[in-house]
């Protein structure tokens, strides 16, 4: 898994989440950002800690590295947004969650939204990429999109995003 994942190396990944993001997802991602010695970092509404969604209730709590009022994008190389109904709806209504994904897209910089986050895309005006029907993963430039079920293929999108420098193509 790290070596698909490699470009992250070194680098500082912000995830986006509001309380009720998808807790499995969330756990998964962390794991695979530590195994290639990337930064995770929290940055949500909520100050101190924001509370997982486990499939039917209430999961455990995470601590929250940076608020969404506070976070720049340029001090990330990456933004991910996991899935989960529940967050997704929050961050809706948030105006600092929309200014952050238009930061980001402006900038060029990589972007993943996975399963009902795409709808923050939507919500100011980025076009959803078209996705692959295998794998449900789409990607348009620096921005990708994924299923909850296929996150991991999701994640492997967003590293080969990390790689397109300017005007450099990529090999599919």
């Amino acid at each position: 898994q790290s070596m698909q994942l490699s470009n992250f190396t070194g680098k500082t990944v912000a995830i986006m989440v509001a309380s009720g993001f998808d807790e499995d997802m969330f756990i998964a991602i962390q794991r695979a950002m530590m195994s290639v010695n990337a930064k995770l970092r929290v940055i949500s509404r909520d100050a101190g800690l924001t509370n997982a969604w486990n499939g039917s209730g209430w999961g455990m709590s995470y601590p929250v590295d940076s608020t969404l009022s506070t976070t720049l994008a340029v001090d990330y190389d990456a933004l991910i947004i996991p899935s989960g109904e529940r967050h997704v709806t929050t961050l809706e209504a948030e105006a600092h969650a929309k200014r952050l994904v238009r930061a980001f897209t402006r900038e060029d910089m990589p972007v993943l939204a996975l399963g009902e986050a795409r709808a923050l895309l939507e919500m100011v005006d980025i076009a959803i990429p078209q996705s692959d029907a295998e794998t449900g993963v789409g990607v348009e430039g620096r921005l990708a999109i994924g299923t909850t079920e296929n996150f991991m293929a999701g994640l492997e999108a967003l590293n080969q995003a990390m790689v397109v420098d300017d005007g450099e193509s990529v090999a599919a």
